[in-house]
C-alpha cells in the first residue's frame, strides 16, 4: 500500500481530488503501521485519517466514540459512500449485534465503532480478541485528558483495548486540545512513539462576535433578520432557559424547538432527526446537544451563556459552517453566568487538581469574552498556535474598538470603590453605575450611597456606557469581582496607582455589533447557477425523503454548489464533481444528471471521455452510447449475481436502484462478463433499436431514440443496444 492506492481511494469513495490540512502525513504514517495525535478543527476532515487507511488495509479498524448519535452519523455517510461499517451500542438489538458481530469475524466489515464504556468491557475484549484487527481509532480523545474539557474516565481504560493488538497503529483524534492537553493524551493512552500532527486552529469561515448579556432576546430576533431560513443552534446553560427561549422564538414565527438533558431519549431523537431533516430551523439547546451532529449547512451558533472554558466554546461553534460557507458565532457574556459556573465548579465531585484546572479555563474563557484585542488570536494563543497579525472575522478586527485616555473615567470609578470600603460596604456593576451616574433609586437613597463624595461625578457619562468602562477596568485588573459576595466589586493593588495620578488608563469606546443581513444565496455562483443550486437541493431533499436519511448524506452543499458550476452531462462529467465517488454516481447520477440536462443547454454542459473505453477512430464514440469500463461497483453486483441473486434481491442488497443493477449488468455484458441480460433485452428487441437508431441517422443522444420508438424501450435498453452495434462496427473498422 502506497499514497497512489490511498489516492485512488480518495477519489473513489469519497469523491475528491486532493487532500486537506495534515490527512496525507496521518494517513502515508498510519498505512505505515505507525501511530498519530491528530488535532484537527471541526469540518478539518479528522474521520477520513482512519477512515480511509480502513478500507485500504485488510482487517477491521475499531473506532471509539462517545456518543450514539455521532456513531450512527458517521456509519450512515460511510455506507452512503459504499463503505460497509457498523455500530455496537445500546440501540442496538441482541439479533442486530449478532449480525454485526459475525460480519466483523468473517472479514466483511471494514469499520466497527464502539462506545469507550464497551471497548473497555470484559465481554467485548475477550471477544476481539479473536478478530483481524488492522487499526483502532479513538475519537474525541481529549475526553481522556483532566486538562480536556469532557473528561470521561473510561477513556483512561483504552490502553486495555490497545495493548492487545501489538503492531496495529492507534489513531487518537480530536478538534480541540491545548498544548498540555495534548502531552496528556499521548501519556494516557501511551503513545509515546506517535507523531502529533497540529492543524491551524482557526476557522477562517466563522464570524465571531461577543455583545454583553443585556437584551439578548431582542438581539436574537434582529440576528435573525439576517438568517431568514438558516440552520442553527442557540446554546443555553440550562434546561428552563431552552425551553423559554424555544417558546419566544416560536412565538415570533420561527420553527424553533428545545433540546436537554432531562427529555426522555426518543423526544431528543425526533428533535435531532427534525433538525437534521431541516424540518427545524433552530435548537435551543443545553451543550448534550450538538456532538453527534455533522449537519453540513448550519450557518450560525449563538451562546445565550457563557460556556465554561474555550475547548467547548470553540468546539460549539465549530458545528457552524462544517461546509467551508460563510457562518456566524455570537456569545453573550454576562457576570451572572459566571457566578452559575463557579458554582458548578465549586459544588462539584472533582478532586481539588480537577476543580482547580475547570476554574482556570473558566478564567481564560471570561478573558477572552474581555479582551480588545483580535479574539481569534487570543483563542489560537491559547492552543499554541502563536501569531499578531489580525484575523479578520472577528468583531474587533472587523470594527477595531477606538481607544482613548479613561484615566479621569476609571478615577471616579475606583474613588467610589475606595470610599465604599472605607463604608464598609461594596456594590456590583450596576449599583456603582447607578452611583456615578447620580440616580434616585429607592435602594440606592436608602443605603446612603448619594452621601458619598463621588455620588454623581459621572453624570455626563450614560448608564450603559458606564457598565461597558466599568467592564473594561475589570478585564485590565484595577477591579476584581467577589463572586462569593453578589458579585461585588473591590479595588486591585493596580488601581493605587490610577488614584495617586502616577498611571494612566486606556480605555475604549462602546460599539455596537453591526448584525448585517447574510447573502442566502451563495455569492460564488451566477443567477442561472443560484436557480439550479436551489433545484438541486429540492432533489436531494427529495431523494433523502425517499431513503429515510438526512439530506446531507446524499450530497453536501459544497457538492451541489460545485455541481451547478460544472454542470454534468453524463456519468464520467459526475465524476469530476468534488465529493462525488463511484457509489454515488451510480446509485444518484441519473437522477441528477436528468434534472441538470432538463435545466441546461447541452451546449453549456460538461460532457468527459475521461472513463470512455479506447477507440480506434479519432472521434470520440457519441457520448450518451459510450460503456465506461468495469468498475469495483460493478463486481461486487457481479459477485451477488453469480451467487443466484435476483435484480430485485440486489437492489435490496445493496441499497440501489434496479434500473441501477440493471445498468451494471448491460455494462458487465458489454465488457464480455457472463451475464444473461436475456430476460431485460431480447434479440430482437436489439435488432429495431439498432435499425431504429440507424435510420435517425445515428443521433448521439438517447432521447431521440426513446421519442421516436414512443417510450417502448428502456434507455439503458437503448444504450446497450446501439453501444453492441458501435462495438461491431470499430471490430470491423481494425
Amino acid at each position: 500500500m502506497n499514497m497512489d492506492n490511498a489516492q485512488e481511494v480518495l477519489k473513489r469513495y469519497f469523491g475528491y481530488d486532493s487532500f486537506r490540512l495534515s490527512q496525507s502525513q496521518v494517513i502515508e504514517r498510519t498505512l505505515e503501521k505507525k501511530s498519530s495525535l491528530v488535532i484537527m478543527p471541526t469540518g478539518g476532515g479528522k474521520s477520513l485519517c482512519y477512515q480511509l487507511p480502513a478500507i485500504l488495509f485488510e482487517g477491521l479498524t475499531i473506532v471509539v466514540s462517545p456518543l450514539i448519535a455521532l456513531m450512527q452519523d458517521q456509519v450512515s455517510a460511510l455506507e452512503a459512500n459504499g463503505i460497509n461499517a457498523k455500530a455496537l451500542n445500546s440501540a442496538c438489538t441482541s439479533e442486530q449485534e449478532h449480525v454485526i458481530r459475525h460480519q466483523a469475524s468473517s472479514g466483511d466489515l471494514k469499520l466497527l465503532y464502539v462506545s469507550p464504556e464497551r471497548a473497555v468491557s470484559f465481554g467485548f475484549l475477550q471477544w476481539v480478541r479473536g478478530i483481524n484487527v488492522a487499526q483502532v481509532a479513538i475519537d474525541e480523545a481529549h475526553c481522556v485528558s483532566i486538562w480536556g474539557n469532557d473528561f470521561r474516565p473510561e477513556y483512561t481504560r483504552l490502553t486495555e483495548l490497545t495493548q492487545l493488538f501489538s503492531g496495529v497503529p492507534v489513531t487518537a483524534l480530536t478538534a480541540t486540545a491545548d498544548t498540555a492537553t495534548q502531552q496528556d493524551i499521548r501519556q494516557q493512552l501511551k503513545l509515546h512513539d506517535s507523531e502529533v500532527f497540529v492543524s491551524s486552529f482557526e476557522r477562517k469561515n466563522i464570524e465571531i462576535d461577543v455583545l454583553p448579556a443585556k437584551k439578548r432576546i431582542q438581539i436574537i430576533f434582529k440576528f435573525l433578520e439576517g438568517h431568514q431560513k438558516q440552520a442553527g443552534i442557540v446554546y443555553c446553560l440550562s434546561r428552563r432557559s431552552t425551553e423559554e427561549t424555544a417558546a419566544k422564538l416560536r412565538q415570533a414565527g420561527y420553527h424553533a424547538a428545545h433540546y436537554h438533558g432531562a427529555m426522555n431519549s426518543d423526544d431528543r431523537a425526533n428533535i435531532q432527526d427534525q433538525f437534521l431533516r431541516d424540518d427545524i430551523q433552530i435548537v435551543c439547546a443545553t451543550i448534550a446537544f450538538g456532538m453527534g451532529i455533522d449537519k453540513p449547512n448550519i450557518r450560525w451558533v449563538i451562546h445565550y451563556n457563557l460556556p465554561k472554558n474555550i475547548e467547548s466554546y470553540y468546539q460549539e461553534i465549530g458545528r457552524a459552517g462544517r461546509d467551508g460557507e460563510e457562518a456566524q458565532a455570537l456569545l453573550f457574556a454576562g457576570y451572572g453566568d459566571m457566578k452559575t459556573l463557579t458554582g458548578f465548579i465549586e459544588d462539584s465531585a472533582g478532586d481539588p487538581r480537577f476543580k482547580q484546572v475547570q476554574s482556570a479555563k473558566l478564567s481564560r474563557m471570561w478573558e477572552f469574552t474581555q479582551t480588545l484585542s483580535c479574539r481569534t488570536n487570543f483563542i489560537l494563543n491559547y492552543f499554541g498556535e502563536y501569531r499578531e497579525q489580525p484575523c479578520g472575522h472577528c468583531d474587533h478586527c472587523l470594527n477595531p474598538p477606538t481607544t482613548f485616555d479613561g484615566t479621569v473615567i476609571a478615577q471616579k470609578a475606583l474613588s467610589a470603590c475606595l470610599r465604599l470600603k472605607q463604608r464598609d460596604q461594596s456594590v456590583g456593576i450596576n449599583m456603582l453605575s447607578d452611583i456615578l451616574r447620580g440616580s434616585s433609586g429607592r435602594e440606592l437613597m436608602d443605603r446612603g450611597y448619594h452621601t458619598i463624595k463621588t455620588y454623581g461625578a459621572g453624570k455626563d457619562v450614560s448608564w450603559k456606557d458606564w457598565s461597558h468602562y466599568i467592564t473594561q477596568l475589570i478585564d485590565r485588573g484595577y477591579l476584581s469581582i467577589d463572586f462569593t459576595q453578589g458579585n461585588t466589586l473591590h479595588r486591585t493593588k493596580l488601581s493605587d496607582d490610577v488614584l495617586r495620578g502616577t498611571s494612566s488608563v486606556m480605555l475604549c469606546e462602546p460599539q455596537e455589533l453591526n448584525l448585517k443581513k447574510k447573502e442566502l444565496t451563495p455569492t460564488d455562483l451566477t443567477n442561472d447557477e443560484s436557480l439550479l443550486f436551489d433545484a438541486l437541493k429540492n432533489l436531494r431533499r427529495s431523494i433523502a425523503d425517499s431513503h429515510n436519511s438526512q439530506a446531507y448524506t446524499v450530497f453536501s452543499d459544497a457538492t451541489l454548489k460545485d455541481m451547478a458550476r460544472l454542470k454534468p452531462g453524463n456519468p464520467a462529467a459526475f465524476l469530476k464533481v468534488s465529493g462525488v465517488g463511484e457509489h454515488k454516481n451510480e446509485k444518484y447520477g441519473e437522477e441528477f444528471i436528468a434534472l441538470i440536462c432538463s435545466m441546461v443547454a447541452e451546449e453549456n454542459r460538461l460532457i468527459s471521455n475521461d472513463f470512455l473505453m479506447p477507440t480506434s477512430t479519432k472521434k470520440p464514440p457519441p457520448s450518451d452510447f459510450v460503456m465506461p469500463k468495469v468498475a469495483g461497483t460493478h463486481n461486487t453486483t457481479l459477485a451477488l449475481y453469480k451467487n443466484g441473486l435476483s435484480i430485485k434481491e440486489i437492489s435490496k442488497e445493496r441499497n440501489l436502484k434496479p434500473t441501477t443493477i440493471q445498468a451494471h449488468l448491460f455494462r458487465l455484458s458489454y465488457h464480455g462478463e457472463s451475464v444473461g441480460v436475456s430476460n431485460m433485452i431480447s434479440p430482437d428487441q436489439i435488432n429495431a433499436i439498432q435499425q431504429l437508431w440507424l435510420s435517425l441517422e445515428k443521433p448521439i443522444k438517447v432521447k431521440p431514440v426513446f421519442e421516436a420508438a414512443s417510450e417502448q424501450y428502456e434507455w439503458e435498453q437503448i444504450r446497450y443496444a446501439v453501444s453492441l452495434l458501435l462495438k461491431h462496427e470499430e471490430a470491423i473498422a481494425e
